[in-house]
């Protein structure tokens, strides 16, 4: 049983372990597989497409309309006498109605607008703004998706990184813990000092463990961003840090009023209320159509009738018509979409303001984040310098074990928070690209 019972875990270790699969991304190809797998983006596509479907109805809408009919009567006369009163006075000329009728008959006709109040151009003009609209969309949820990418990969990446300069120090903390036993043996150091680095290890060996839980939910999330399997683990690729960036803050301003996708959206929407409008002075103008219709009357019971014993009129001509109501009924309508384009262009100059504001705190945030750095940076040169000093004055008895913990605790503090740093300016700056309507790598 102990035997079969190994074998057992032996193929169940072994199943885990080829079940999870390791795969090495760079931020880039993270964000090409989030793109490429990305849901919301398939359903703007579906969008563009129906964009595109009723930008061609439009169209089509001026094309002649062409209709068929055919049908088929059976009567029966109850009286089948009728007389046929004479116009001179004379006596009626009766007729004999045989008791059984069919008839047969069909329609054909063909209508061509020609004039509408330019309803079908101004109709192609709705739907190609539409279309145009539509991609902007698919743009705007391009860019949120690459946006997510890469905050989701950044805090992935400051996890990693967490863990290996954790791993690192507990490294440094068993080293220590190996060489103040050797002080305990020799009688330089004290058992007290020995517990106060265990004490430091098993702290770290926690953090560790929560580190660890994190990143697995992390990396879940990731996965189903990407579109990965769930059980993928992702070993990432170092960040190229984004430091250095030193554009003006109005270079990023008229990036933002001029490629934001939303203020661009709002454009678009007055030109429709522009079109709308003329659309509405228009409808008080006629309409002017051309067509034919040829019609079969077949009043003989045969399906095919002999010569001379059915009708085939062809008519031709042009109709056209006005409503002369639309002359006092458009007031209003029209009233209306003046209003309407008077809001649109409010809530276009709403969306320029927070444009400009979003684009401002995103710039300061940037910066805010480049100053962090730098203080950070000056920041881990002291406390390697303060480790070194409490090293050396613990080796001669001119400092305690808590001294030295703690010189250690805040280097291997400052280390962590300058990758972090590094990390979020980063971020901050991708958030300032993304407010500016202009991501990319």
């Amino acid at each position: 049983m102990k035997k079969m019972a190994a074998v057992l875990l032996f193929w169940v270790t072994g199943f885990i372990q080829l079940s999870a699969q390791t795969k090495t991304l760079s931020l880039r190809e993270a964000v090409a597989m989030g793109v490429q797998n990305s849901k919301a983006l398939r359903l703007a596509a579906h969008e563009i497409e129906q964009a595109l479907a009723q930008a061609e109805q439009a169209k089509d809408a001026s094309l002649p309309s062409v209709g068929i009919s055919a049908g088929y009567n059976h009567a029966l006369m109850l009286s089948q006498s009728f007389s046929l009163p004479a116009a001179n006075g004379s006596d009626p000329q009766k007729l004999n109605l045989p008791f059984d009728n069919t008839l047969y008959q069909s329609t054909l006709s063909i209508n061509q607008p020609i004039f509408a109040g330019n309803r079908f151009r101004y109709a192609r003009q709705s739907a190609n703004l539409l279309l145009q609209m539509s991609r902007l969309n698919a743009e705007a949820d391009k860019d949120e998706v690459i946006f997510t990418v890469i905050q989701s990969y950044i805090n992935y990446y400051k996890l990693r990184k967490n863990q290996k300069i954790l791993a690192q120090n507990i490294e440094d903390i068993e080293n220590k813990l190996a060489e103040i036993k050797k002080f305990e043996a020799q009688g330089l150091a004290t058992k007290n000092d020995v517990l106060r680095f265990e004490l430091e290890r098993s702290n770290m060996k926690l953090t560790a463990i929560e580190l660890n839980n994190n990143r697995k939910i992390v990396n879940y999330n990731l996965n189903v961003l990407l579109g990965l399997p769930d059980n993928t683990v992702i070993d990432e690729k170092d960040i190229n840090y984004r430091l250095g960036e030193n554009a003006p803050f109005k270079s990023y301003l008229d990036q933002g009023l001029e490629d934001r996708k939303d203020l661009s959206e709002f454009k678009y929407r007055l030109k429709l209320t522009d079109i709308n409008i003329k659309k509405t002075q228009d409808e008080k103008l006629p309409t002017v159509s051309a067509g034919g219709n040829l019609y079969f009357i077949n009043p003989s019971g045969n399906i095919v009738p002999k010569n001379g014993s059915y009708l085939a009129p062809f008519v031709v001509g042009i109709n056209v018509g006005w409503d002369i109501g639309s002359l006092y009924k458009n007031k209003s309508k029209l009233t209306e979409s003046k209003i309407r384009k008077q809001e649109e262009a409010d809530k276009y100059e709403i969306a320029r303001d927070r444009i400009k504001t979003e684009v401002n705190q995103s710039y300061l945030q940037y910066k805010q984040a480049l100053e962090k750095v730098s203080v950070l940076q000056e920041a881990i040169a002291q406390a390697a310098e303060n480790e070194r000093i409490m090293e050396s004055k613990f080796r001669n008895n001119l400092a305690t074990t808590t001294e030295r913990i703690d010189a250690q605790t805040l280097l291997y503090q400052a280390r962590i928070n300058l990758e972090l740093s590094k990390s979020d300016a980063t971020a901050a700056y991708y958030a300032l690209l993304k407010s500016t309507g202009h991501i990319q790598l």
